[in-house]
């Protein structure tokens, strides 16, 4: 059957996705993204997830096998999120099977390896593998995917695809929601909670708490684990007594909510890489979508929150501890948004940056050489292939 016949045909039958290498299918992304296929285009989806058992050449083997079965006959396969380092094995196994390639990159190998954890070396030919894989997943897609406009703006700057890159927002859970302002108290109360990444930048928040030398009192809570945090622990034991500091290991995330409530301030991210400055972390959305202030560093990519949320958003200077700290001495406590709508103005941002993915999808399918190619067609970012 020719391409023409191929696609006569799909239009009388429902489209088939494979969404592959799947690490957790309830995955907020994951999920919203098989909402748009089934829901918007009444797609048949499979999802395939990534193996977890046995020695890594049994695990590659045992995908491939998996990614061979499940695309026979399929119009477009999905590379998830944390598996874009495979998109060169899945655009040829797509490519047998006359399939289109969705890659999200919203998680890329040497952005994270190399631009948030400094390892390995920059100039390391480990890093030289990490960056053409990088290089791979976003040339073999036939559409590339990512979270933020800053981030669709570097990925077409370093990379300069022919396909379309459209960032789609993160959003928040449907857990979060506006919760009621904790009980009056004096001091203040600020959470993090993550892995304690470099992306976070948790050092930068010691040394904030350091530097707002009784201001203030400030009670803060860590929640969760990672490398770090036996370090950080031990940094935070120095504090004057105005900072008092809580760890508590990691909890489901239907706990979330629980700590978020009793909290006045989320802390979103403070890391220094690239990607740090282009991200909207979940927590953002999430602390925001709870109805709690959040401060963050100050991003480009934050504006269109700003724009709902107001003054819950706090923004600080990128790598500065004293501008933290200011912002810790300055918000006032016991005051969250008492904006009862404010996860619904949330999640109609994220659906109005969803709202083109499946007209670009269909196209995609469908053959239309614009969306194919790219020639002269517009990324997420509103500049053609040459950077306009």
């Amino acid at each position: 059957m020719n391409r023409a016949a191929a696609v006569t045909a799909a239009r009388r039958r429902p489209l088939r996705v494979v969404q592959y290498g799947v690490h957790d299918p309830s995955y907020p992304r994951n999920s919203r993204l098989r909402a748009v296929l089934e829901g918007q285009l009444g797609a048949r989806v499979r999802v395939v997830p990534r193996s977890r058992a046995g020695a890594r050449p049994l695990r590659a083997l045992h995908d491939l096998r998996s990614l061979c079965r499940a695309t026979a006959g399929a119009d477009l396969v999905v590379l998830s999120e944390f598996r874009s380092s495979q998109a060169l094995v899945v655009r040829a196994v797509a490519s047998l099977r006359r399939a289109r390639l969705l890659v999200d990159c919203f998680v890329l190998s040497h952005e994270t390896a190399v631009g948030d954890w400094g390892r390995p070396s920059p100039r390391s030919p480990g890093a030289l593998r990490l960056a053409v894989l990088d290089a791979l997943a976003v040339h073999c897609a036939h559409l590339v995917l990512t979270d933020t406009e800053p981030r669709a703006a570097e990925l077409v700057r370093r990379h300069r695809p022919a396909a379309v890159v459209l960032p789609l927002a993160v959003g928040a859970p449907g857990w979060a929601r506006w919760q009621p302002p904790p009980e009056p108290h004096d001091d203040l109360r600020v959470l993090y909670y993550g892995g304690y990444v470099p992306l976070h930048g948790v050092d930068l928040v010691v040394d904030a708490l350091a530097a707002i030398d009784g201001r203030r009192d400030v009670s803060m809570v860590f929640v969760g684990d990672g490398p770090d945090r036996g370090r950080i622990e031990a940094r935070v034991a120095g504090l004057g007594p105005g900072v008092r500091c809580e760890f508590v290991g990691a909890v489901p995330e239907s706990e979330l909510r629980g700590y978020v409530a009793r909290a006045d301030v989320v802390l979103g991210v403070f890391g220094t890489s690239v990607k740090a400055r282009g991200v909207v972390a979940n927590k953002v959305w999430q602390g925001l979508a709870c109805g709690r202030s959040v401060i963050t560093q100050r991003s480009s990519a934050l504006a269109p929150l700003a724009a709902v949320v107001g003054g819950s958003l706090v923004q600080t200077e990128p790598g500065c501890a004293s501008s933290l700290a200011q912002a810790l001495v300055d918000v006032r406590p016991s005051t969250p948004s008492t904006d009862v709508d404010v996860h619904r103005r949330l999640d109609e941002l994220v659906a109005a940056s969803w709202q083109p993915l499946a007209g670009h999808l269909m196209a995609l399918v469908r053959g239309d050489r614009r969306a194919r190619h790219g020639r002269g067609a517009r990324s997420g970012t509103g500049r053609d292939r040459e950077g306009r």
